[in-house]
């Protein structure tokens, strides 16, 4: 007589899950030990650190990064992610739109930023120089996630003076000149190699900074026929004014 076999579904299914389920939390913390190490070799050795020099510090090999990062974009792109995260948790812990004049809102956001670039200099340079070929589209693509926070600033500026019914493209634009500009800025404060002197004190640059992105705020505001009082809240700080008669 032929046995029949029990079926096993219903058991299965969970133990492959849940073994899919380890393997995905293993990898992801591989990944994000991989990208610690990253941030101290680069810290180290300056943004033209080798991978070897990342594995070494990481106490592996080569081959196992690659078997954890599709290639090296894939690494440089997490290292893109990580400084965004590290800069989302600390300028939005730090500031509250409802209730903070708008000038504070941007210097906060200003102070956060320039004390992430204070800790990691080679690493923001890393990303903004782009030195190799694998970087190019990495970086492109960790600036454009950094970008994500400027844009975050638009969103909460817009949806503050909703009823103002401002232009949101308007705010975007603002958005990515600041990103631009304080890009750029932070590229020529550090210099171009890990022994440059600063090219001012830290907080005379927060200062020139906050001044910029206040300017970037204030002139959309010009342009969108709005007065700003940048010492007030932003859903008070903005007035329509009045029609020239």
């Amino acid at each position: 007589m032929r046995r029949v076999s029990r079926s096993r579904s219903g058991s299965e299914p969970g133990k492959v899950d849940a073994r899919s389920e380890r393997w995905r939390e293993h990898r992801k913390k591989v990944r994000a030990e991989i990208v610690d190490a990253a941030f101290r070799s680069i810290d180290k050795h300056g943004p033209e650190v080798s991978l070897r020099e990342i594995a070494e510090e990481a106490g592996t090999a080569k081959p196992k990064i690659y078997r954890h990062f599709t290639d090296k974009s894939d690494l440089f792109q997490a290292i893109g992610k990580r400084l965004r995260d590290m800069l989302w948790g600390a300028i939005f812990s730090n500031i509250d739109a409802a209730t903070d004049p708008t000038r504070e809102v941007v210097r906060r956001g200003v102070a956060e930023y320039v004390n992430l670039v204070e800790q990691h200099p080679n690493v923001l340079r890393f990303m903004l120089q782009g030195r190799f070929p694998e970087q190019a589209e990495s970086t492109q693509r960790a600036l454009n996630e950094g970008r994500e926070i400027t844009m975050a600033f638009a969103d909460t500026f817009n949806n503050e003076l909703r009823g103002m019914q401002l232009d949101p493209a308007a705010l975007q634009l603002a958005a990515a000149a600041a990103f631009g500009a304080c890009s750029a800025a932070t590229d020529w404060w550090l210099g171009p190699d890990p022994d440059s002197p600063r090219r001012m004190p830290t907080d005379e640059f927060i200062n020139h900074l906050t001044t910029i992105m206040l300017g970037t705020v204030n002139g959309t505001a010009d342009l969108l026929g709005v007065a700003l009082d940048p010492d007030r809240p932003i859903h008070d700080a903005m007035q329509r004014r009045a029609a020239a008669g």
